[in-house]
């Protein structure tokens, strides 16, 4: 299944909303006849507004053999300024293993797709890490693993699923609050994984690193089944039963970005019936919920062709589309929901950026069988990536000049 989601407003603190004159008022004289009121003290910096900030933790129990395991919350920015609290998890190997000089490497993972409801978010999953399977051989390896929720899901707020800069801000401030999480032993090297539309999300963190989170080394980007060409792959997905209630999603994620978007305009009776499903139920039922529903059927306008939605969707592809850190992108052929020629097309995009892509393809995987796939692949880049001198990526963009049309 595909993934995405993320936050949207930010708050303020108190201090910003006085505009700073708490402090200023109790400088002044009292009244003749009153007594003079204690000096109150300045306000501190609320830690949410830093962007990694660790603002709660809690061990999480059982955990497997040498893993230690946190549910966290921290701070990010899904906006870019002002700060809200994410969820997620931590994961990192048990205290016998030691760190090395310069702290662990990190891994920061980004999810498919799961809903929109609060209880959708991994971090809530029953049994406790059961939505972190697929990176306990990353823990075992020797480095921290961090899964963000991203913004919106299992705290306040709405979760602005597919809208990438959101995401890629969590991605980043997970990697952060994992280094501010002492017990890790994590550093500053990172290698950011995502998973379908955790694919958009690590993208758009490699897109936005160096100016976001310049502290962090990002040694190098892996994006498994990506959910990168959001206005193709919503195309595409129509030809699914179920691919109305990707669009959906995709559409209220825009809302949620975007509040100018009064989003039951666009919809009619069915559509308004998917809404509440979408609000009250996760993913998979969203999905086999939409089956016998079509665009004509859903909508009053065609979201793929119309404003504000088919600008909003193609902004979500072009913000990803830039030069970062070495890339390894995974793809199944028999991929049904990311399709490879979709992905080839992405591939192209990023080489034209001046990305270093690493291309792989599964002729017998599918959007689900790809993870374990690729699995032995990913994790022999990955360790390539943390080494103190990396090899050469093995590049298409240089192999193939077609990628580069």
């Amino acid at each position: 299944m595909v993934l995405g989601l993320i936050p949207l407003a930010g708050c303020g603190r108190r201090s910003d909303v006085d505009g700073g004159q708490g402090d200023a008022g109790n400088n002044s004289a009292p009244a003749a006849g009153q007594p003079r009121q204690p000096r109150q003290p300045r306000q501190p910096r609320q830690p949410q507004t830093v962007p990694g900030a660790l603002l709660s933790r809690e061990v999480v129990t059982p955990a497997p053999d040498g893993i230690r395991a946190w549910r966290v919350t921290y701070s990010s920015r899904p906006t870019g300024a002002g700060g809200v609290p994410v969820s997620g998890i931590i994961l990192a190997p048990g205290t016998g293993v030691p760190v090395p000089a310069g702290g662990r490497k990190v891994v920061s993972f980004g999810h498919g797709t799961t809903g929109i409801q609060d209880s959708c978010a991994p971090s809530r999953a029953r049994p406790p890490l059961a939505a972190a399977v697929w990176t306990f051989p990353l823990v075992r390896a020797g480095y921290v693993v961090t899964l963000t929720d991203y913004a919106g899901l299992g705290t306040p707020g709405e979760h602005a699923i597919y809208v990438a800069a959101p995401e890629g801000r969590a991605v980043l401030d997970a990697a952060r609050a994992a280094r501010a999480l002492t017990a890790t032993g994590a550093g500053r090297d990172v290698v950011l994984w995502g998973y379908s539309q955790g694919g958009q999300a690590v993208l758009a963190a490699g897109a936005l690193a160096a100016d976001y989170a310049p502290e962090l080394s990002i040694r190098g980007v892996v994006a498994t089944a990506p959910l990168a060409d959001l206005p193709a792959s919503l195309a595409t997905m129509q030809r699914r039963a179920d691919g109305v209630g990707y669009l959906l999603l995709a559409m209220i994620g825009l809302a949620v970005n975007d509040p100018r978007i009064d989003l039951d305009r666009y919809l009619t009776p069915d559509g308004r019936r998917l809404l509440t499903v979408a609000r009250t139920r996760c993913a998979d039922e969203v999905m086999n919920m939409s089956v016998g529903s079509s665009i004509h059927t859903a909508f009053t306008v065609d979201p793929l062709t119309r404003p504000p939605f088919a600008a909003g969707f193609a902004r979500q592809r072009d913000e990803i589309m830039r030069r970062m850190a070495p890339t390894l992108v995974l793809q199944g052929d028999r991929d049904e929901v990311i399709r490879q020629p979709v992905t080839d097309g992405v591939v192209s995009r990023l080489c034209g950026e001046g990305t270093t892509v690493d291309y792989r393809r599964y002729p017998l995987a599918d959007h689900g069988s790809i993870l374990g796939t690729s699995m032995n692949d990913l994790m022999g880049w990955v360790a390539q990536r943390f080494e103190p001198r990396p090899p050469t990526v093995s590049d298409i963009c240089a192999l193939d000049t077609s990628a580069r049309r």
